[in-house]
Parts: C-alpha cells; sequence; structure tokens
C-alpha cells in the first residue's frame, strides 16, 4: 500500500492545482451514478441503428453496476485514501461506500468497452474520457491506484460478457447496426 500513497501523494504535490481543483471534480461528477453513461445508452436505445449497442451498454451497467456495489465492495470493503491519511484537504464530499474497485471507473471503462465494440472511433474517443475520468478519482484522493485499476479492468471484462449474452441473445445477423469487425 506503501507505494500506492506515494502515487497518490505525488499527483498531490505535483500535479494539483487551482484549475485541476475545478475541473477534476466536475470530471468525475460525470461518473457519479453512472449518469453519462445512462444518458448515452437511453439515447442509444432510441434508435434502430443503435438500439443493440444502447442495451448491450444498458445491461453492462445495470448488471455489472449491481453486482459490483452489492458483492464486490461488500466483501472486500477496503477503506477509502482519505481516511488513511487526513491530511489531504478533499474537494468532494466524502464517499459512504466502500473503495475497491472504482465504481467511476468501473461503469466509464464497461461503457467505452460496449462503445468501442460497435465503433472503434467514438470507442477511442470514449476511453480517452474514461482515463480522464480515472485519473480525476485518484486526483481527488478518494480511491487508491489499484481500486482505480481494477475498476477498469473489471468494467471491460464485464462489458465483454454481457456483450458475448448480448450476442447469444440476439445473434448480429439481425442487427441493423452491426459490431465492427476486422477485414
Amino acid at each position: 500500500m506503501d507505494y500506492e500513497f506515494y502515487l497518490l501523494n505525488l499527483i498531490q504535490q505535483h500535479v494539483r492545482n487551482d484549475f485541476f481543483d475545478v475541473l477534476m471534480p466536475l470530471v468525475s461528477m460525470l461518473g457519479k451514478a453512472a449518469a453519462l453513461w445512462v444518458i448515452i445508452a437511453a439515447v442509444l436505445l432510441c434508435f434502430k441503428k443503435t438500439r443493440t449497442a444502447g442495451r448491450s451498454m444498458a445491461w453492462n451497467l445495470a448488471s455489472g453496476g449491481a453486482l459490483l456495489m452489492l458483492t464486490v465492495k461488500p466483501i472486500v470493503n477496503r477503506i477509502r485514501p482519505y481516511v488513511l491519511n487526513d491530511t489531504v484537504s478533499l474537494l468532494v464530499s466524502p464517499e459512504t461506500n466502500a473503495s475497491f474497485p472504482s465504481g467511476h471507473t468501473f461503469m466509464a471503462f464497461g461503457a467505452s468497452t460496449v462503445i468501442f465494440l460497435y465503433n472503434k472511433k467514438l470507442g477511442i474517443i470514449s476511453y480517452m474520457l474514461s482515463a480522464v475520468i480515472a485519473f480525476s478519482r485518484l486526483y481527488l484522493y478518494v480511491h487508491f491506484p489499484s481500486d482505480v485499476l481494477c475498476g477498469a479492468i473489471l468494467g471491460i471484462v464485464s462489458a465483454l460478457v454481457f456483450y458475448r449474452i448480448e450476442t447469444i441473445l440476439f445473434p448480429p445477423a439481425h442487427h441493423r447496426f452491426q459490431p465492427v469487425t476486422e477485414s
């Protein structure tokens, strides 16, 4: 855990500035309750061409998110870094749930993976936004680096699992909006 505090404190000492102190809470808010990703999934569900992608994303957000919040977080029950190091002034309200894994990062990378599976260009942009959201959680001192890394990995794996389930239940031959395939 020492290396994790080292990285968090490095960010606090060398990256923290007035501009980021305003920006990072706003970026982090994009991931709050997966709001941004829920809106994107809802928009995708509204159009026949993107409905499959929207359904895949909605499945991942709802099922993967519930699994994360109801099982992994309570079982691991990791204390947040600001509780262990109370010398850091928080820029956001303290979180009430466990630290591991980062739910913001899980949702962001899960949604980005679904987007990438259907549209590589938009997926790459979404992954970049996800990386900024993940960094915001470190900047704000609300997660350890391993919380964020595992949140990203679990989000990607969850999206791939739910995407696979989606393709089994609704074979791609019936999709109007086809997943990206290599030619």
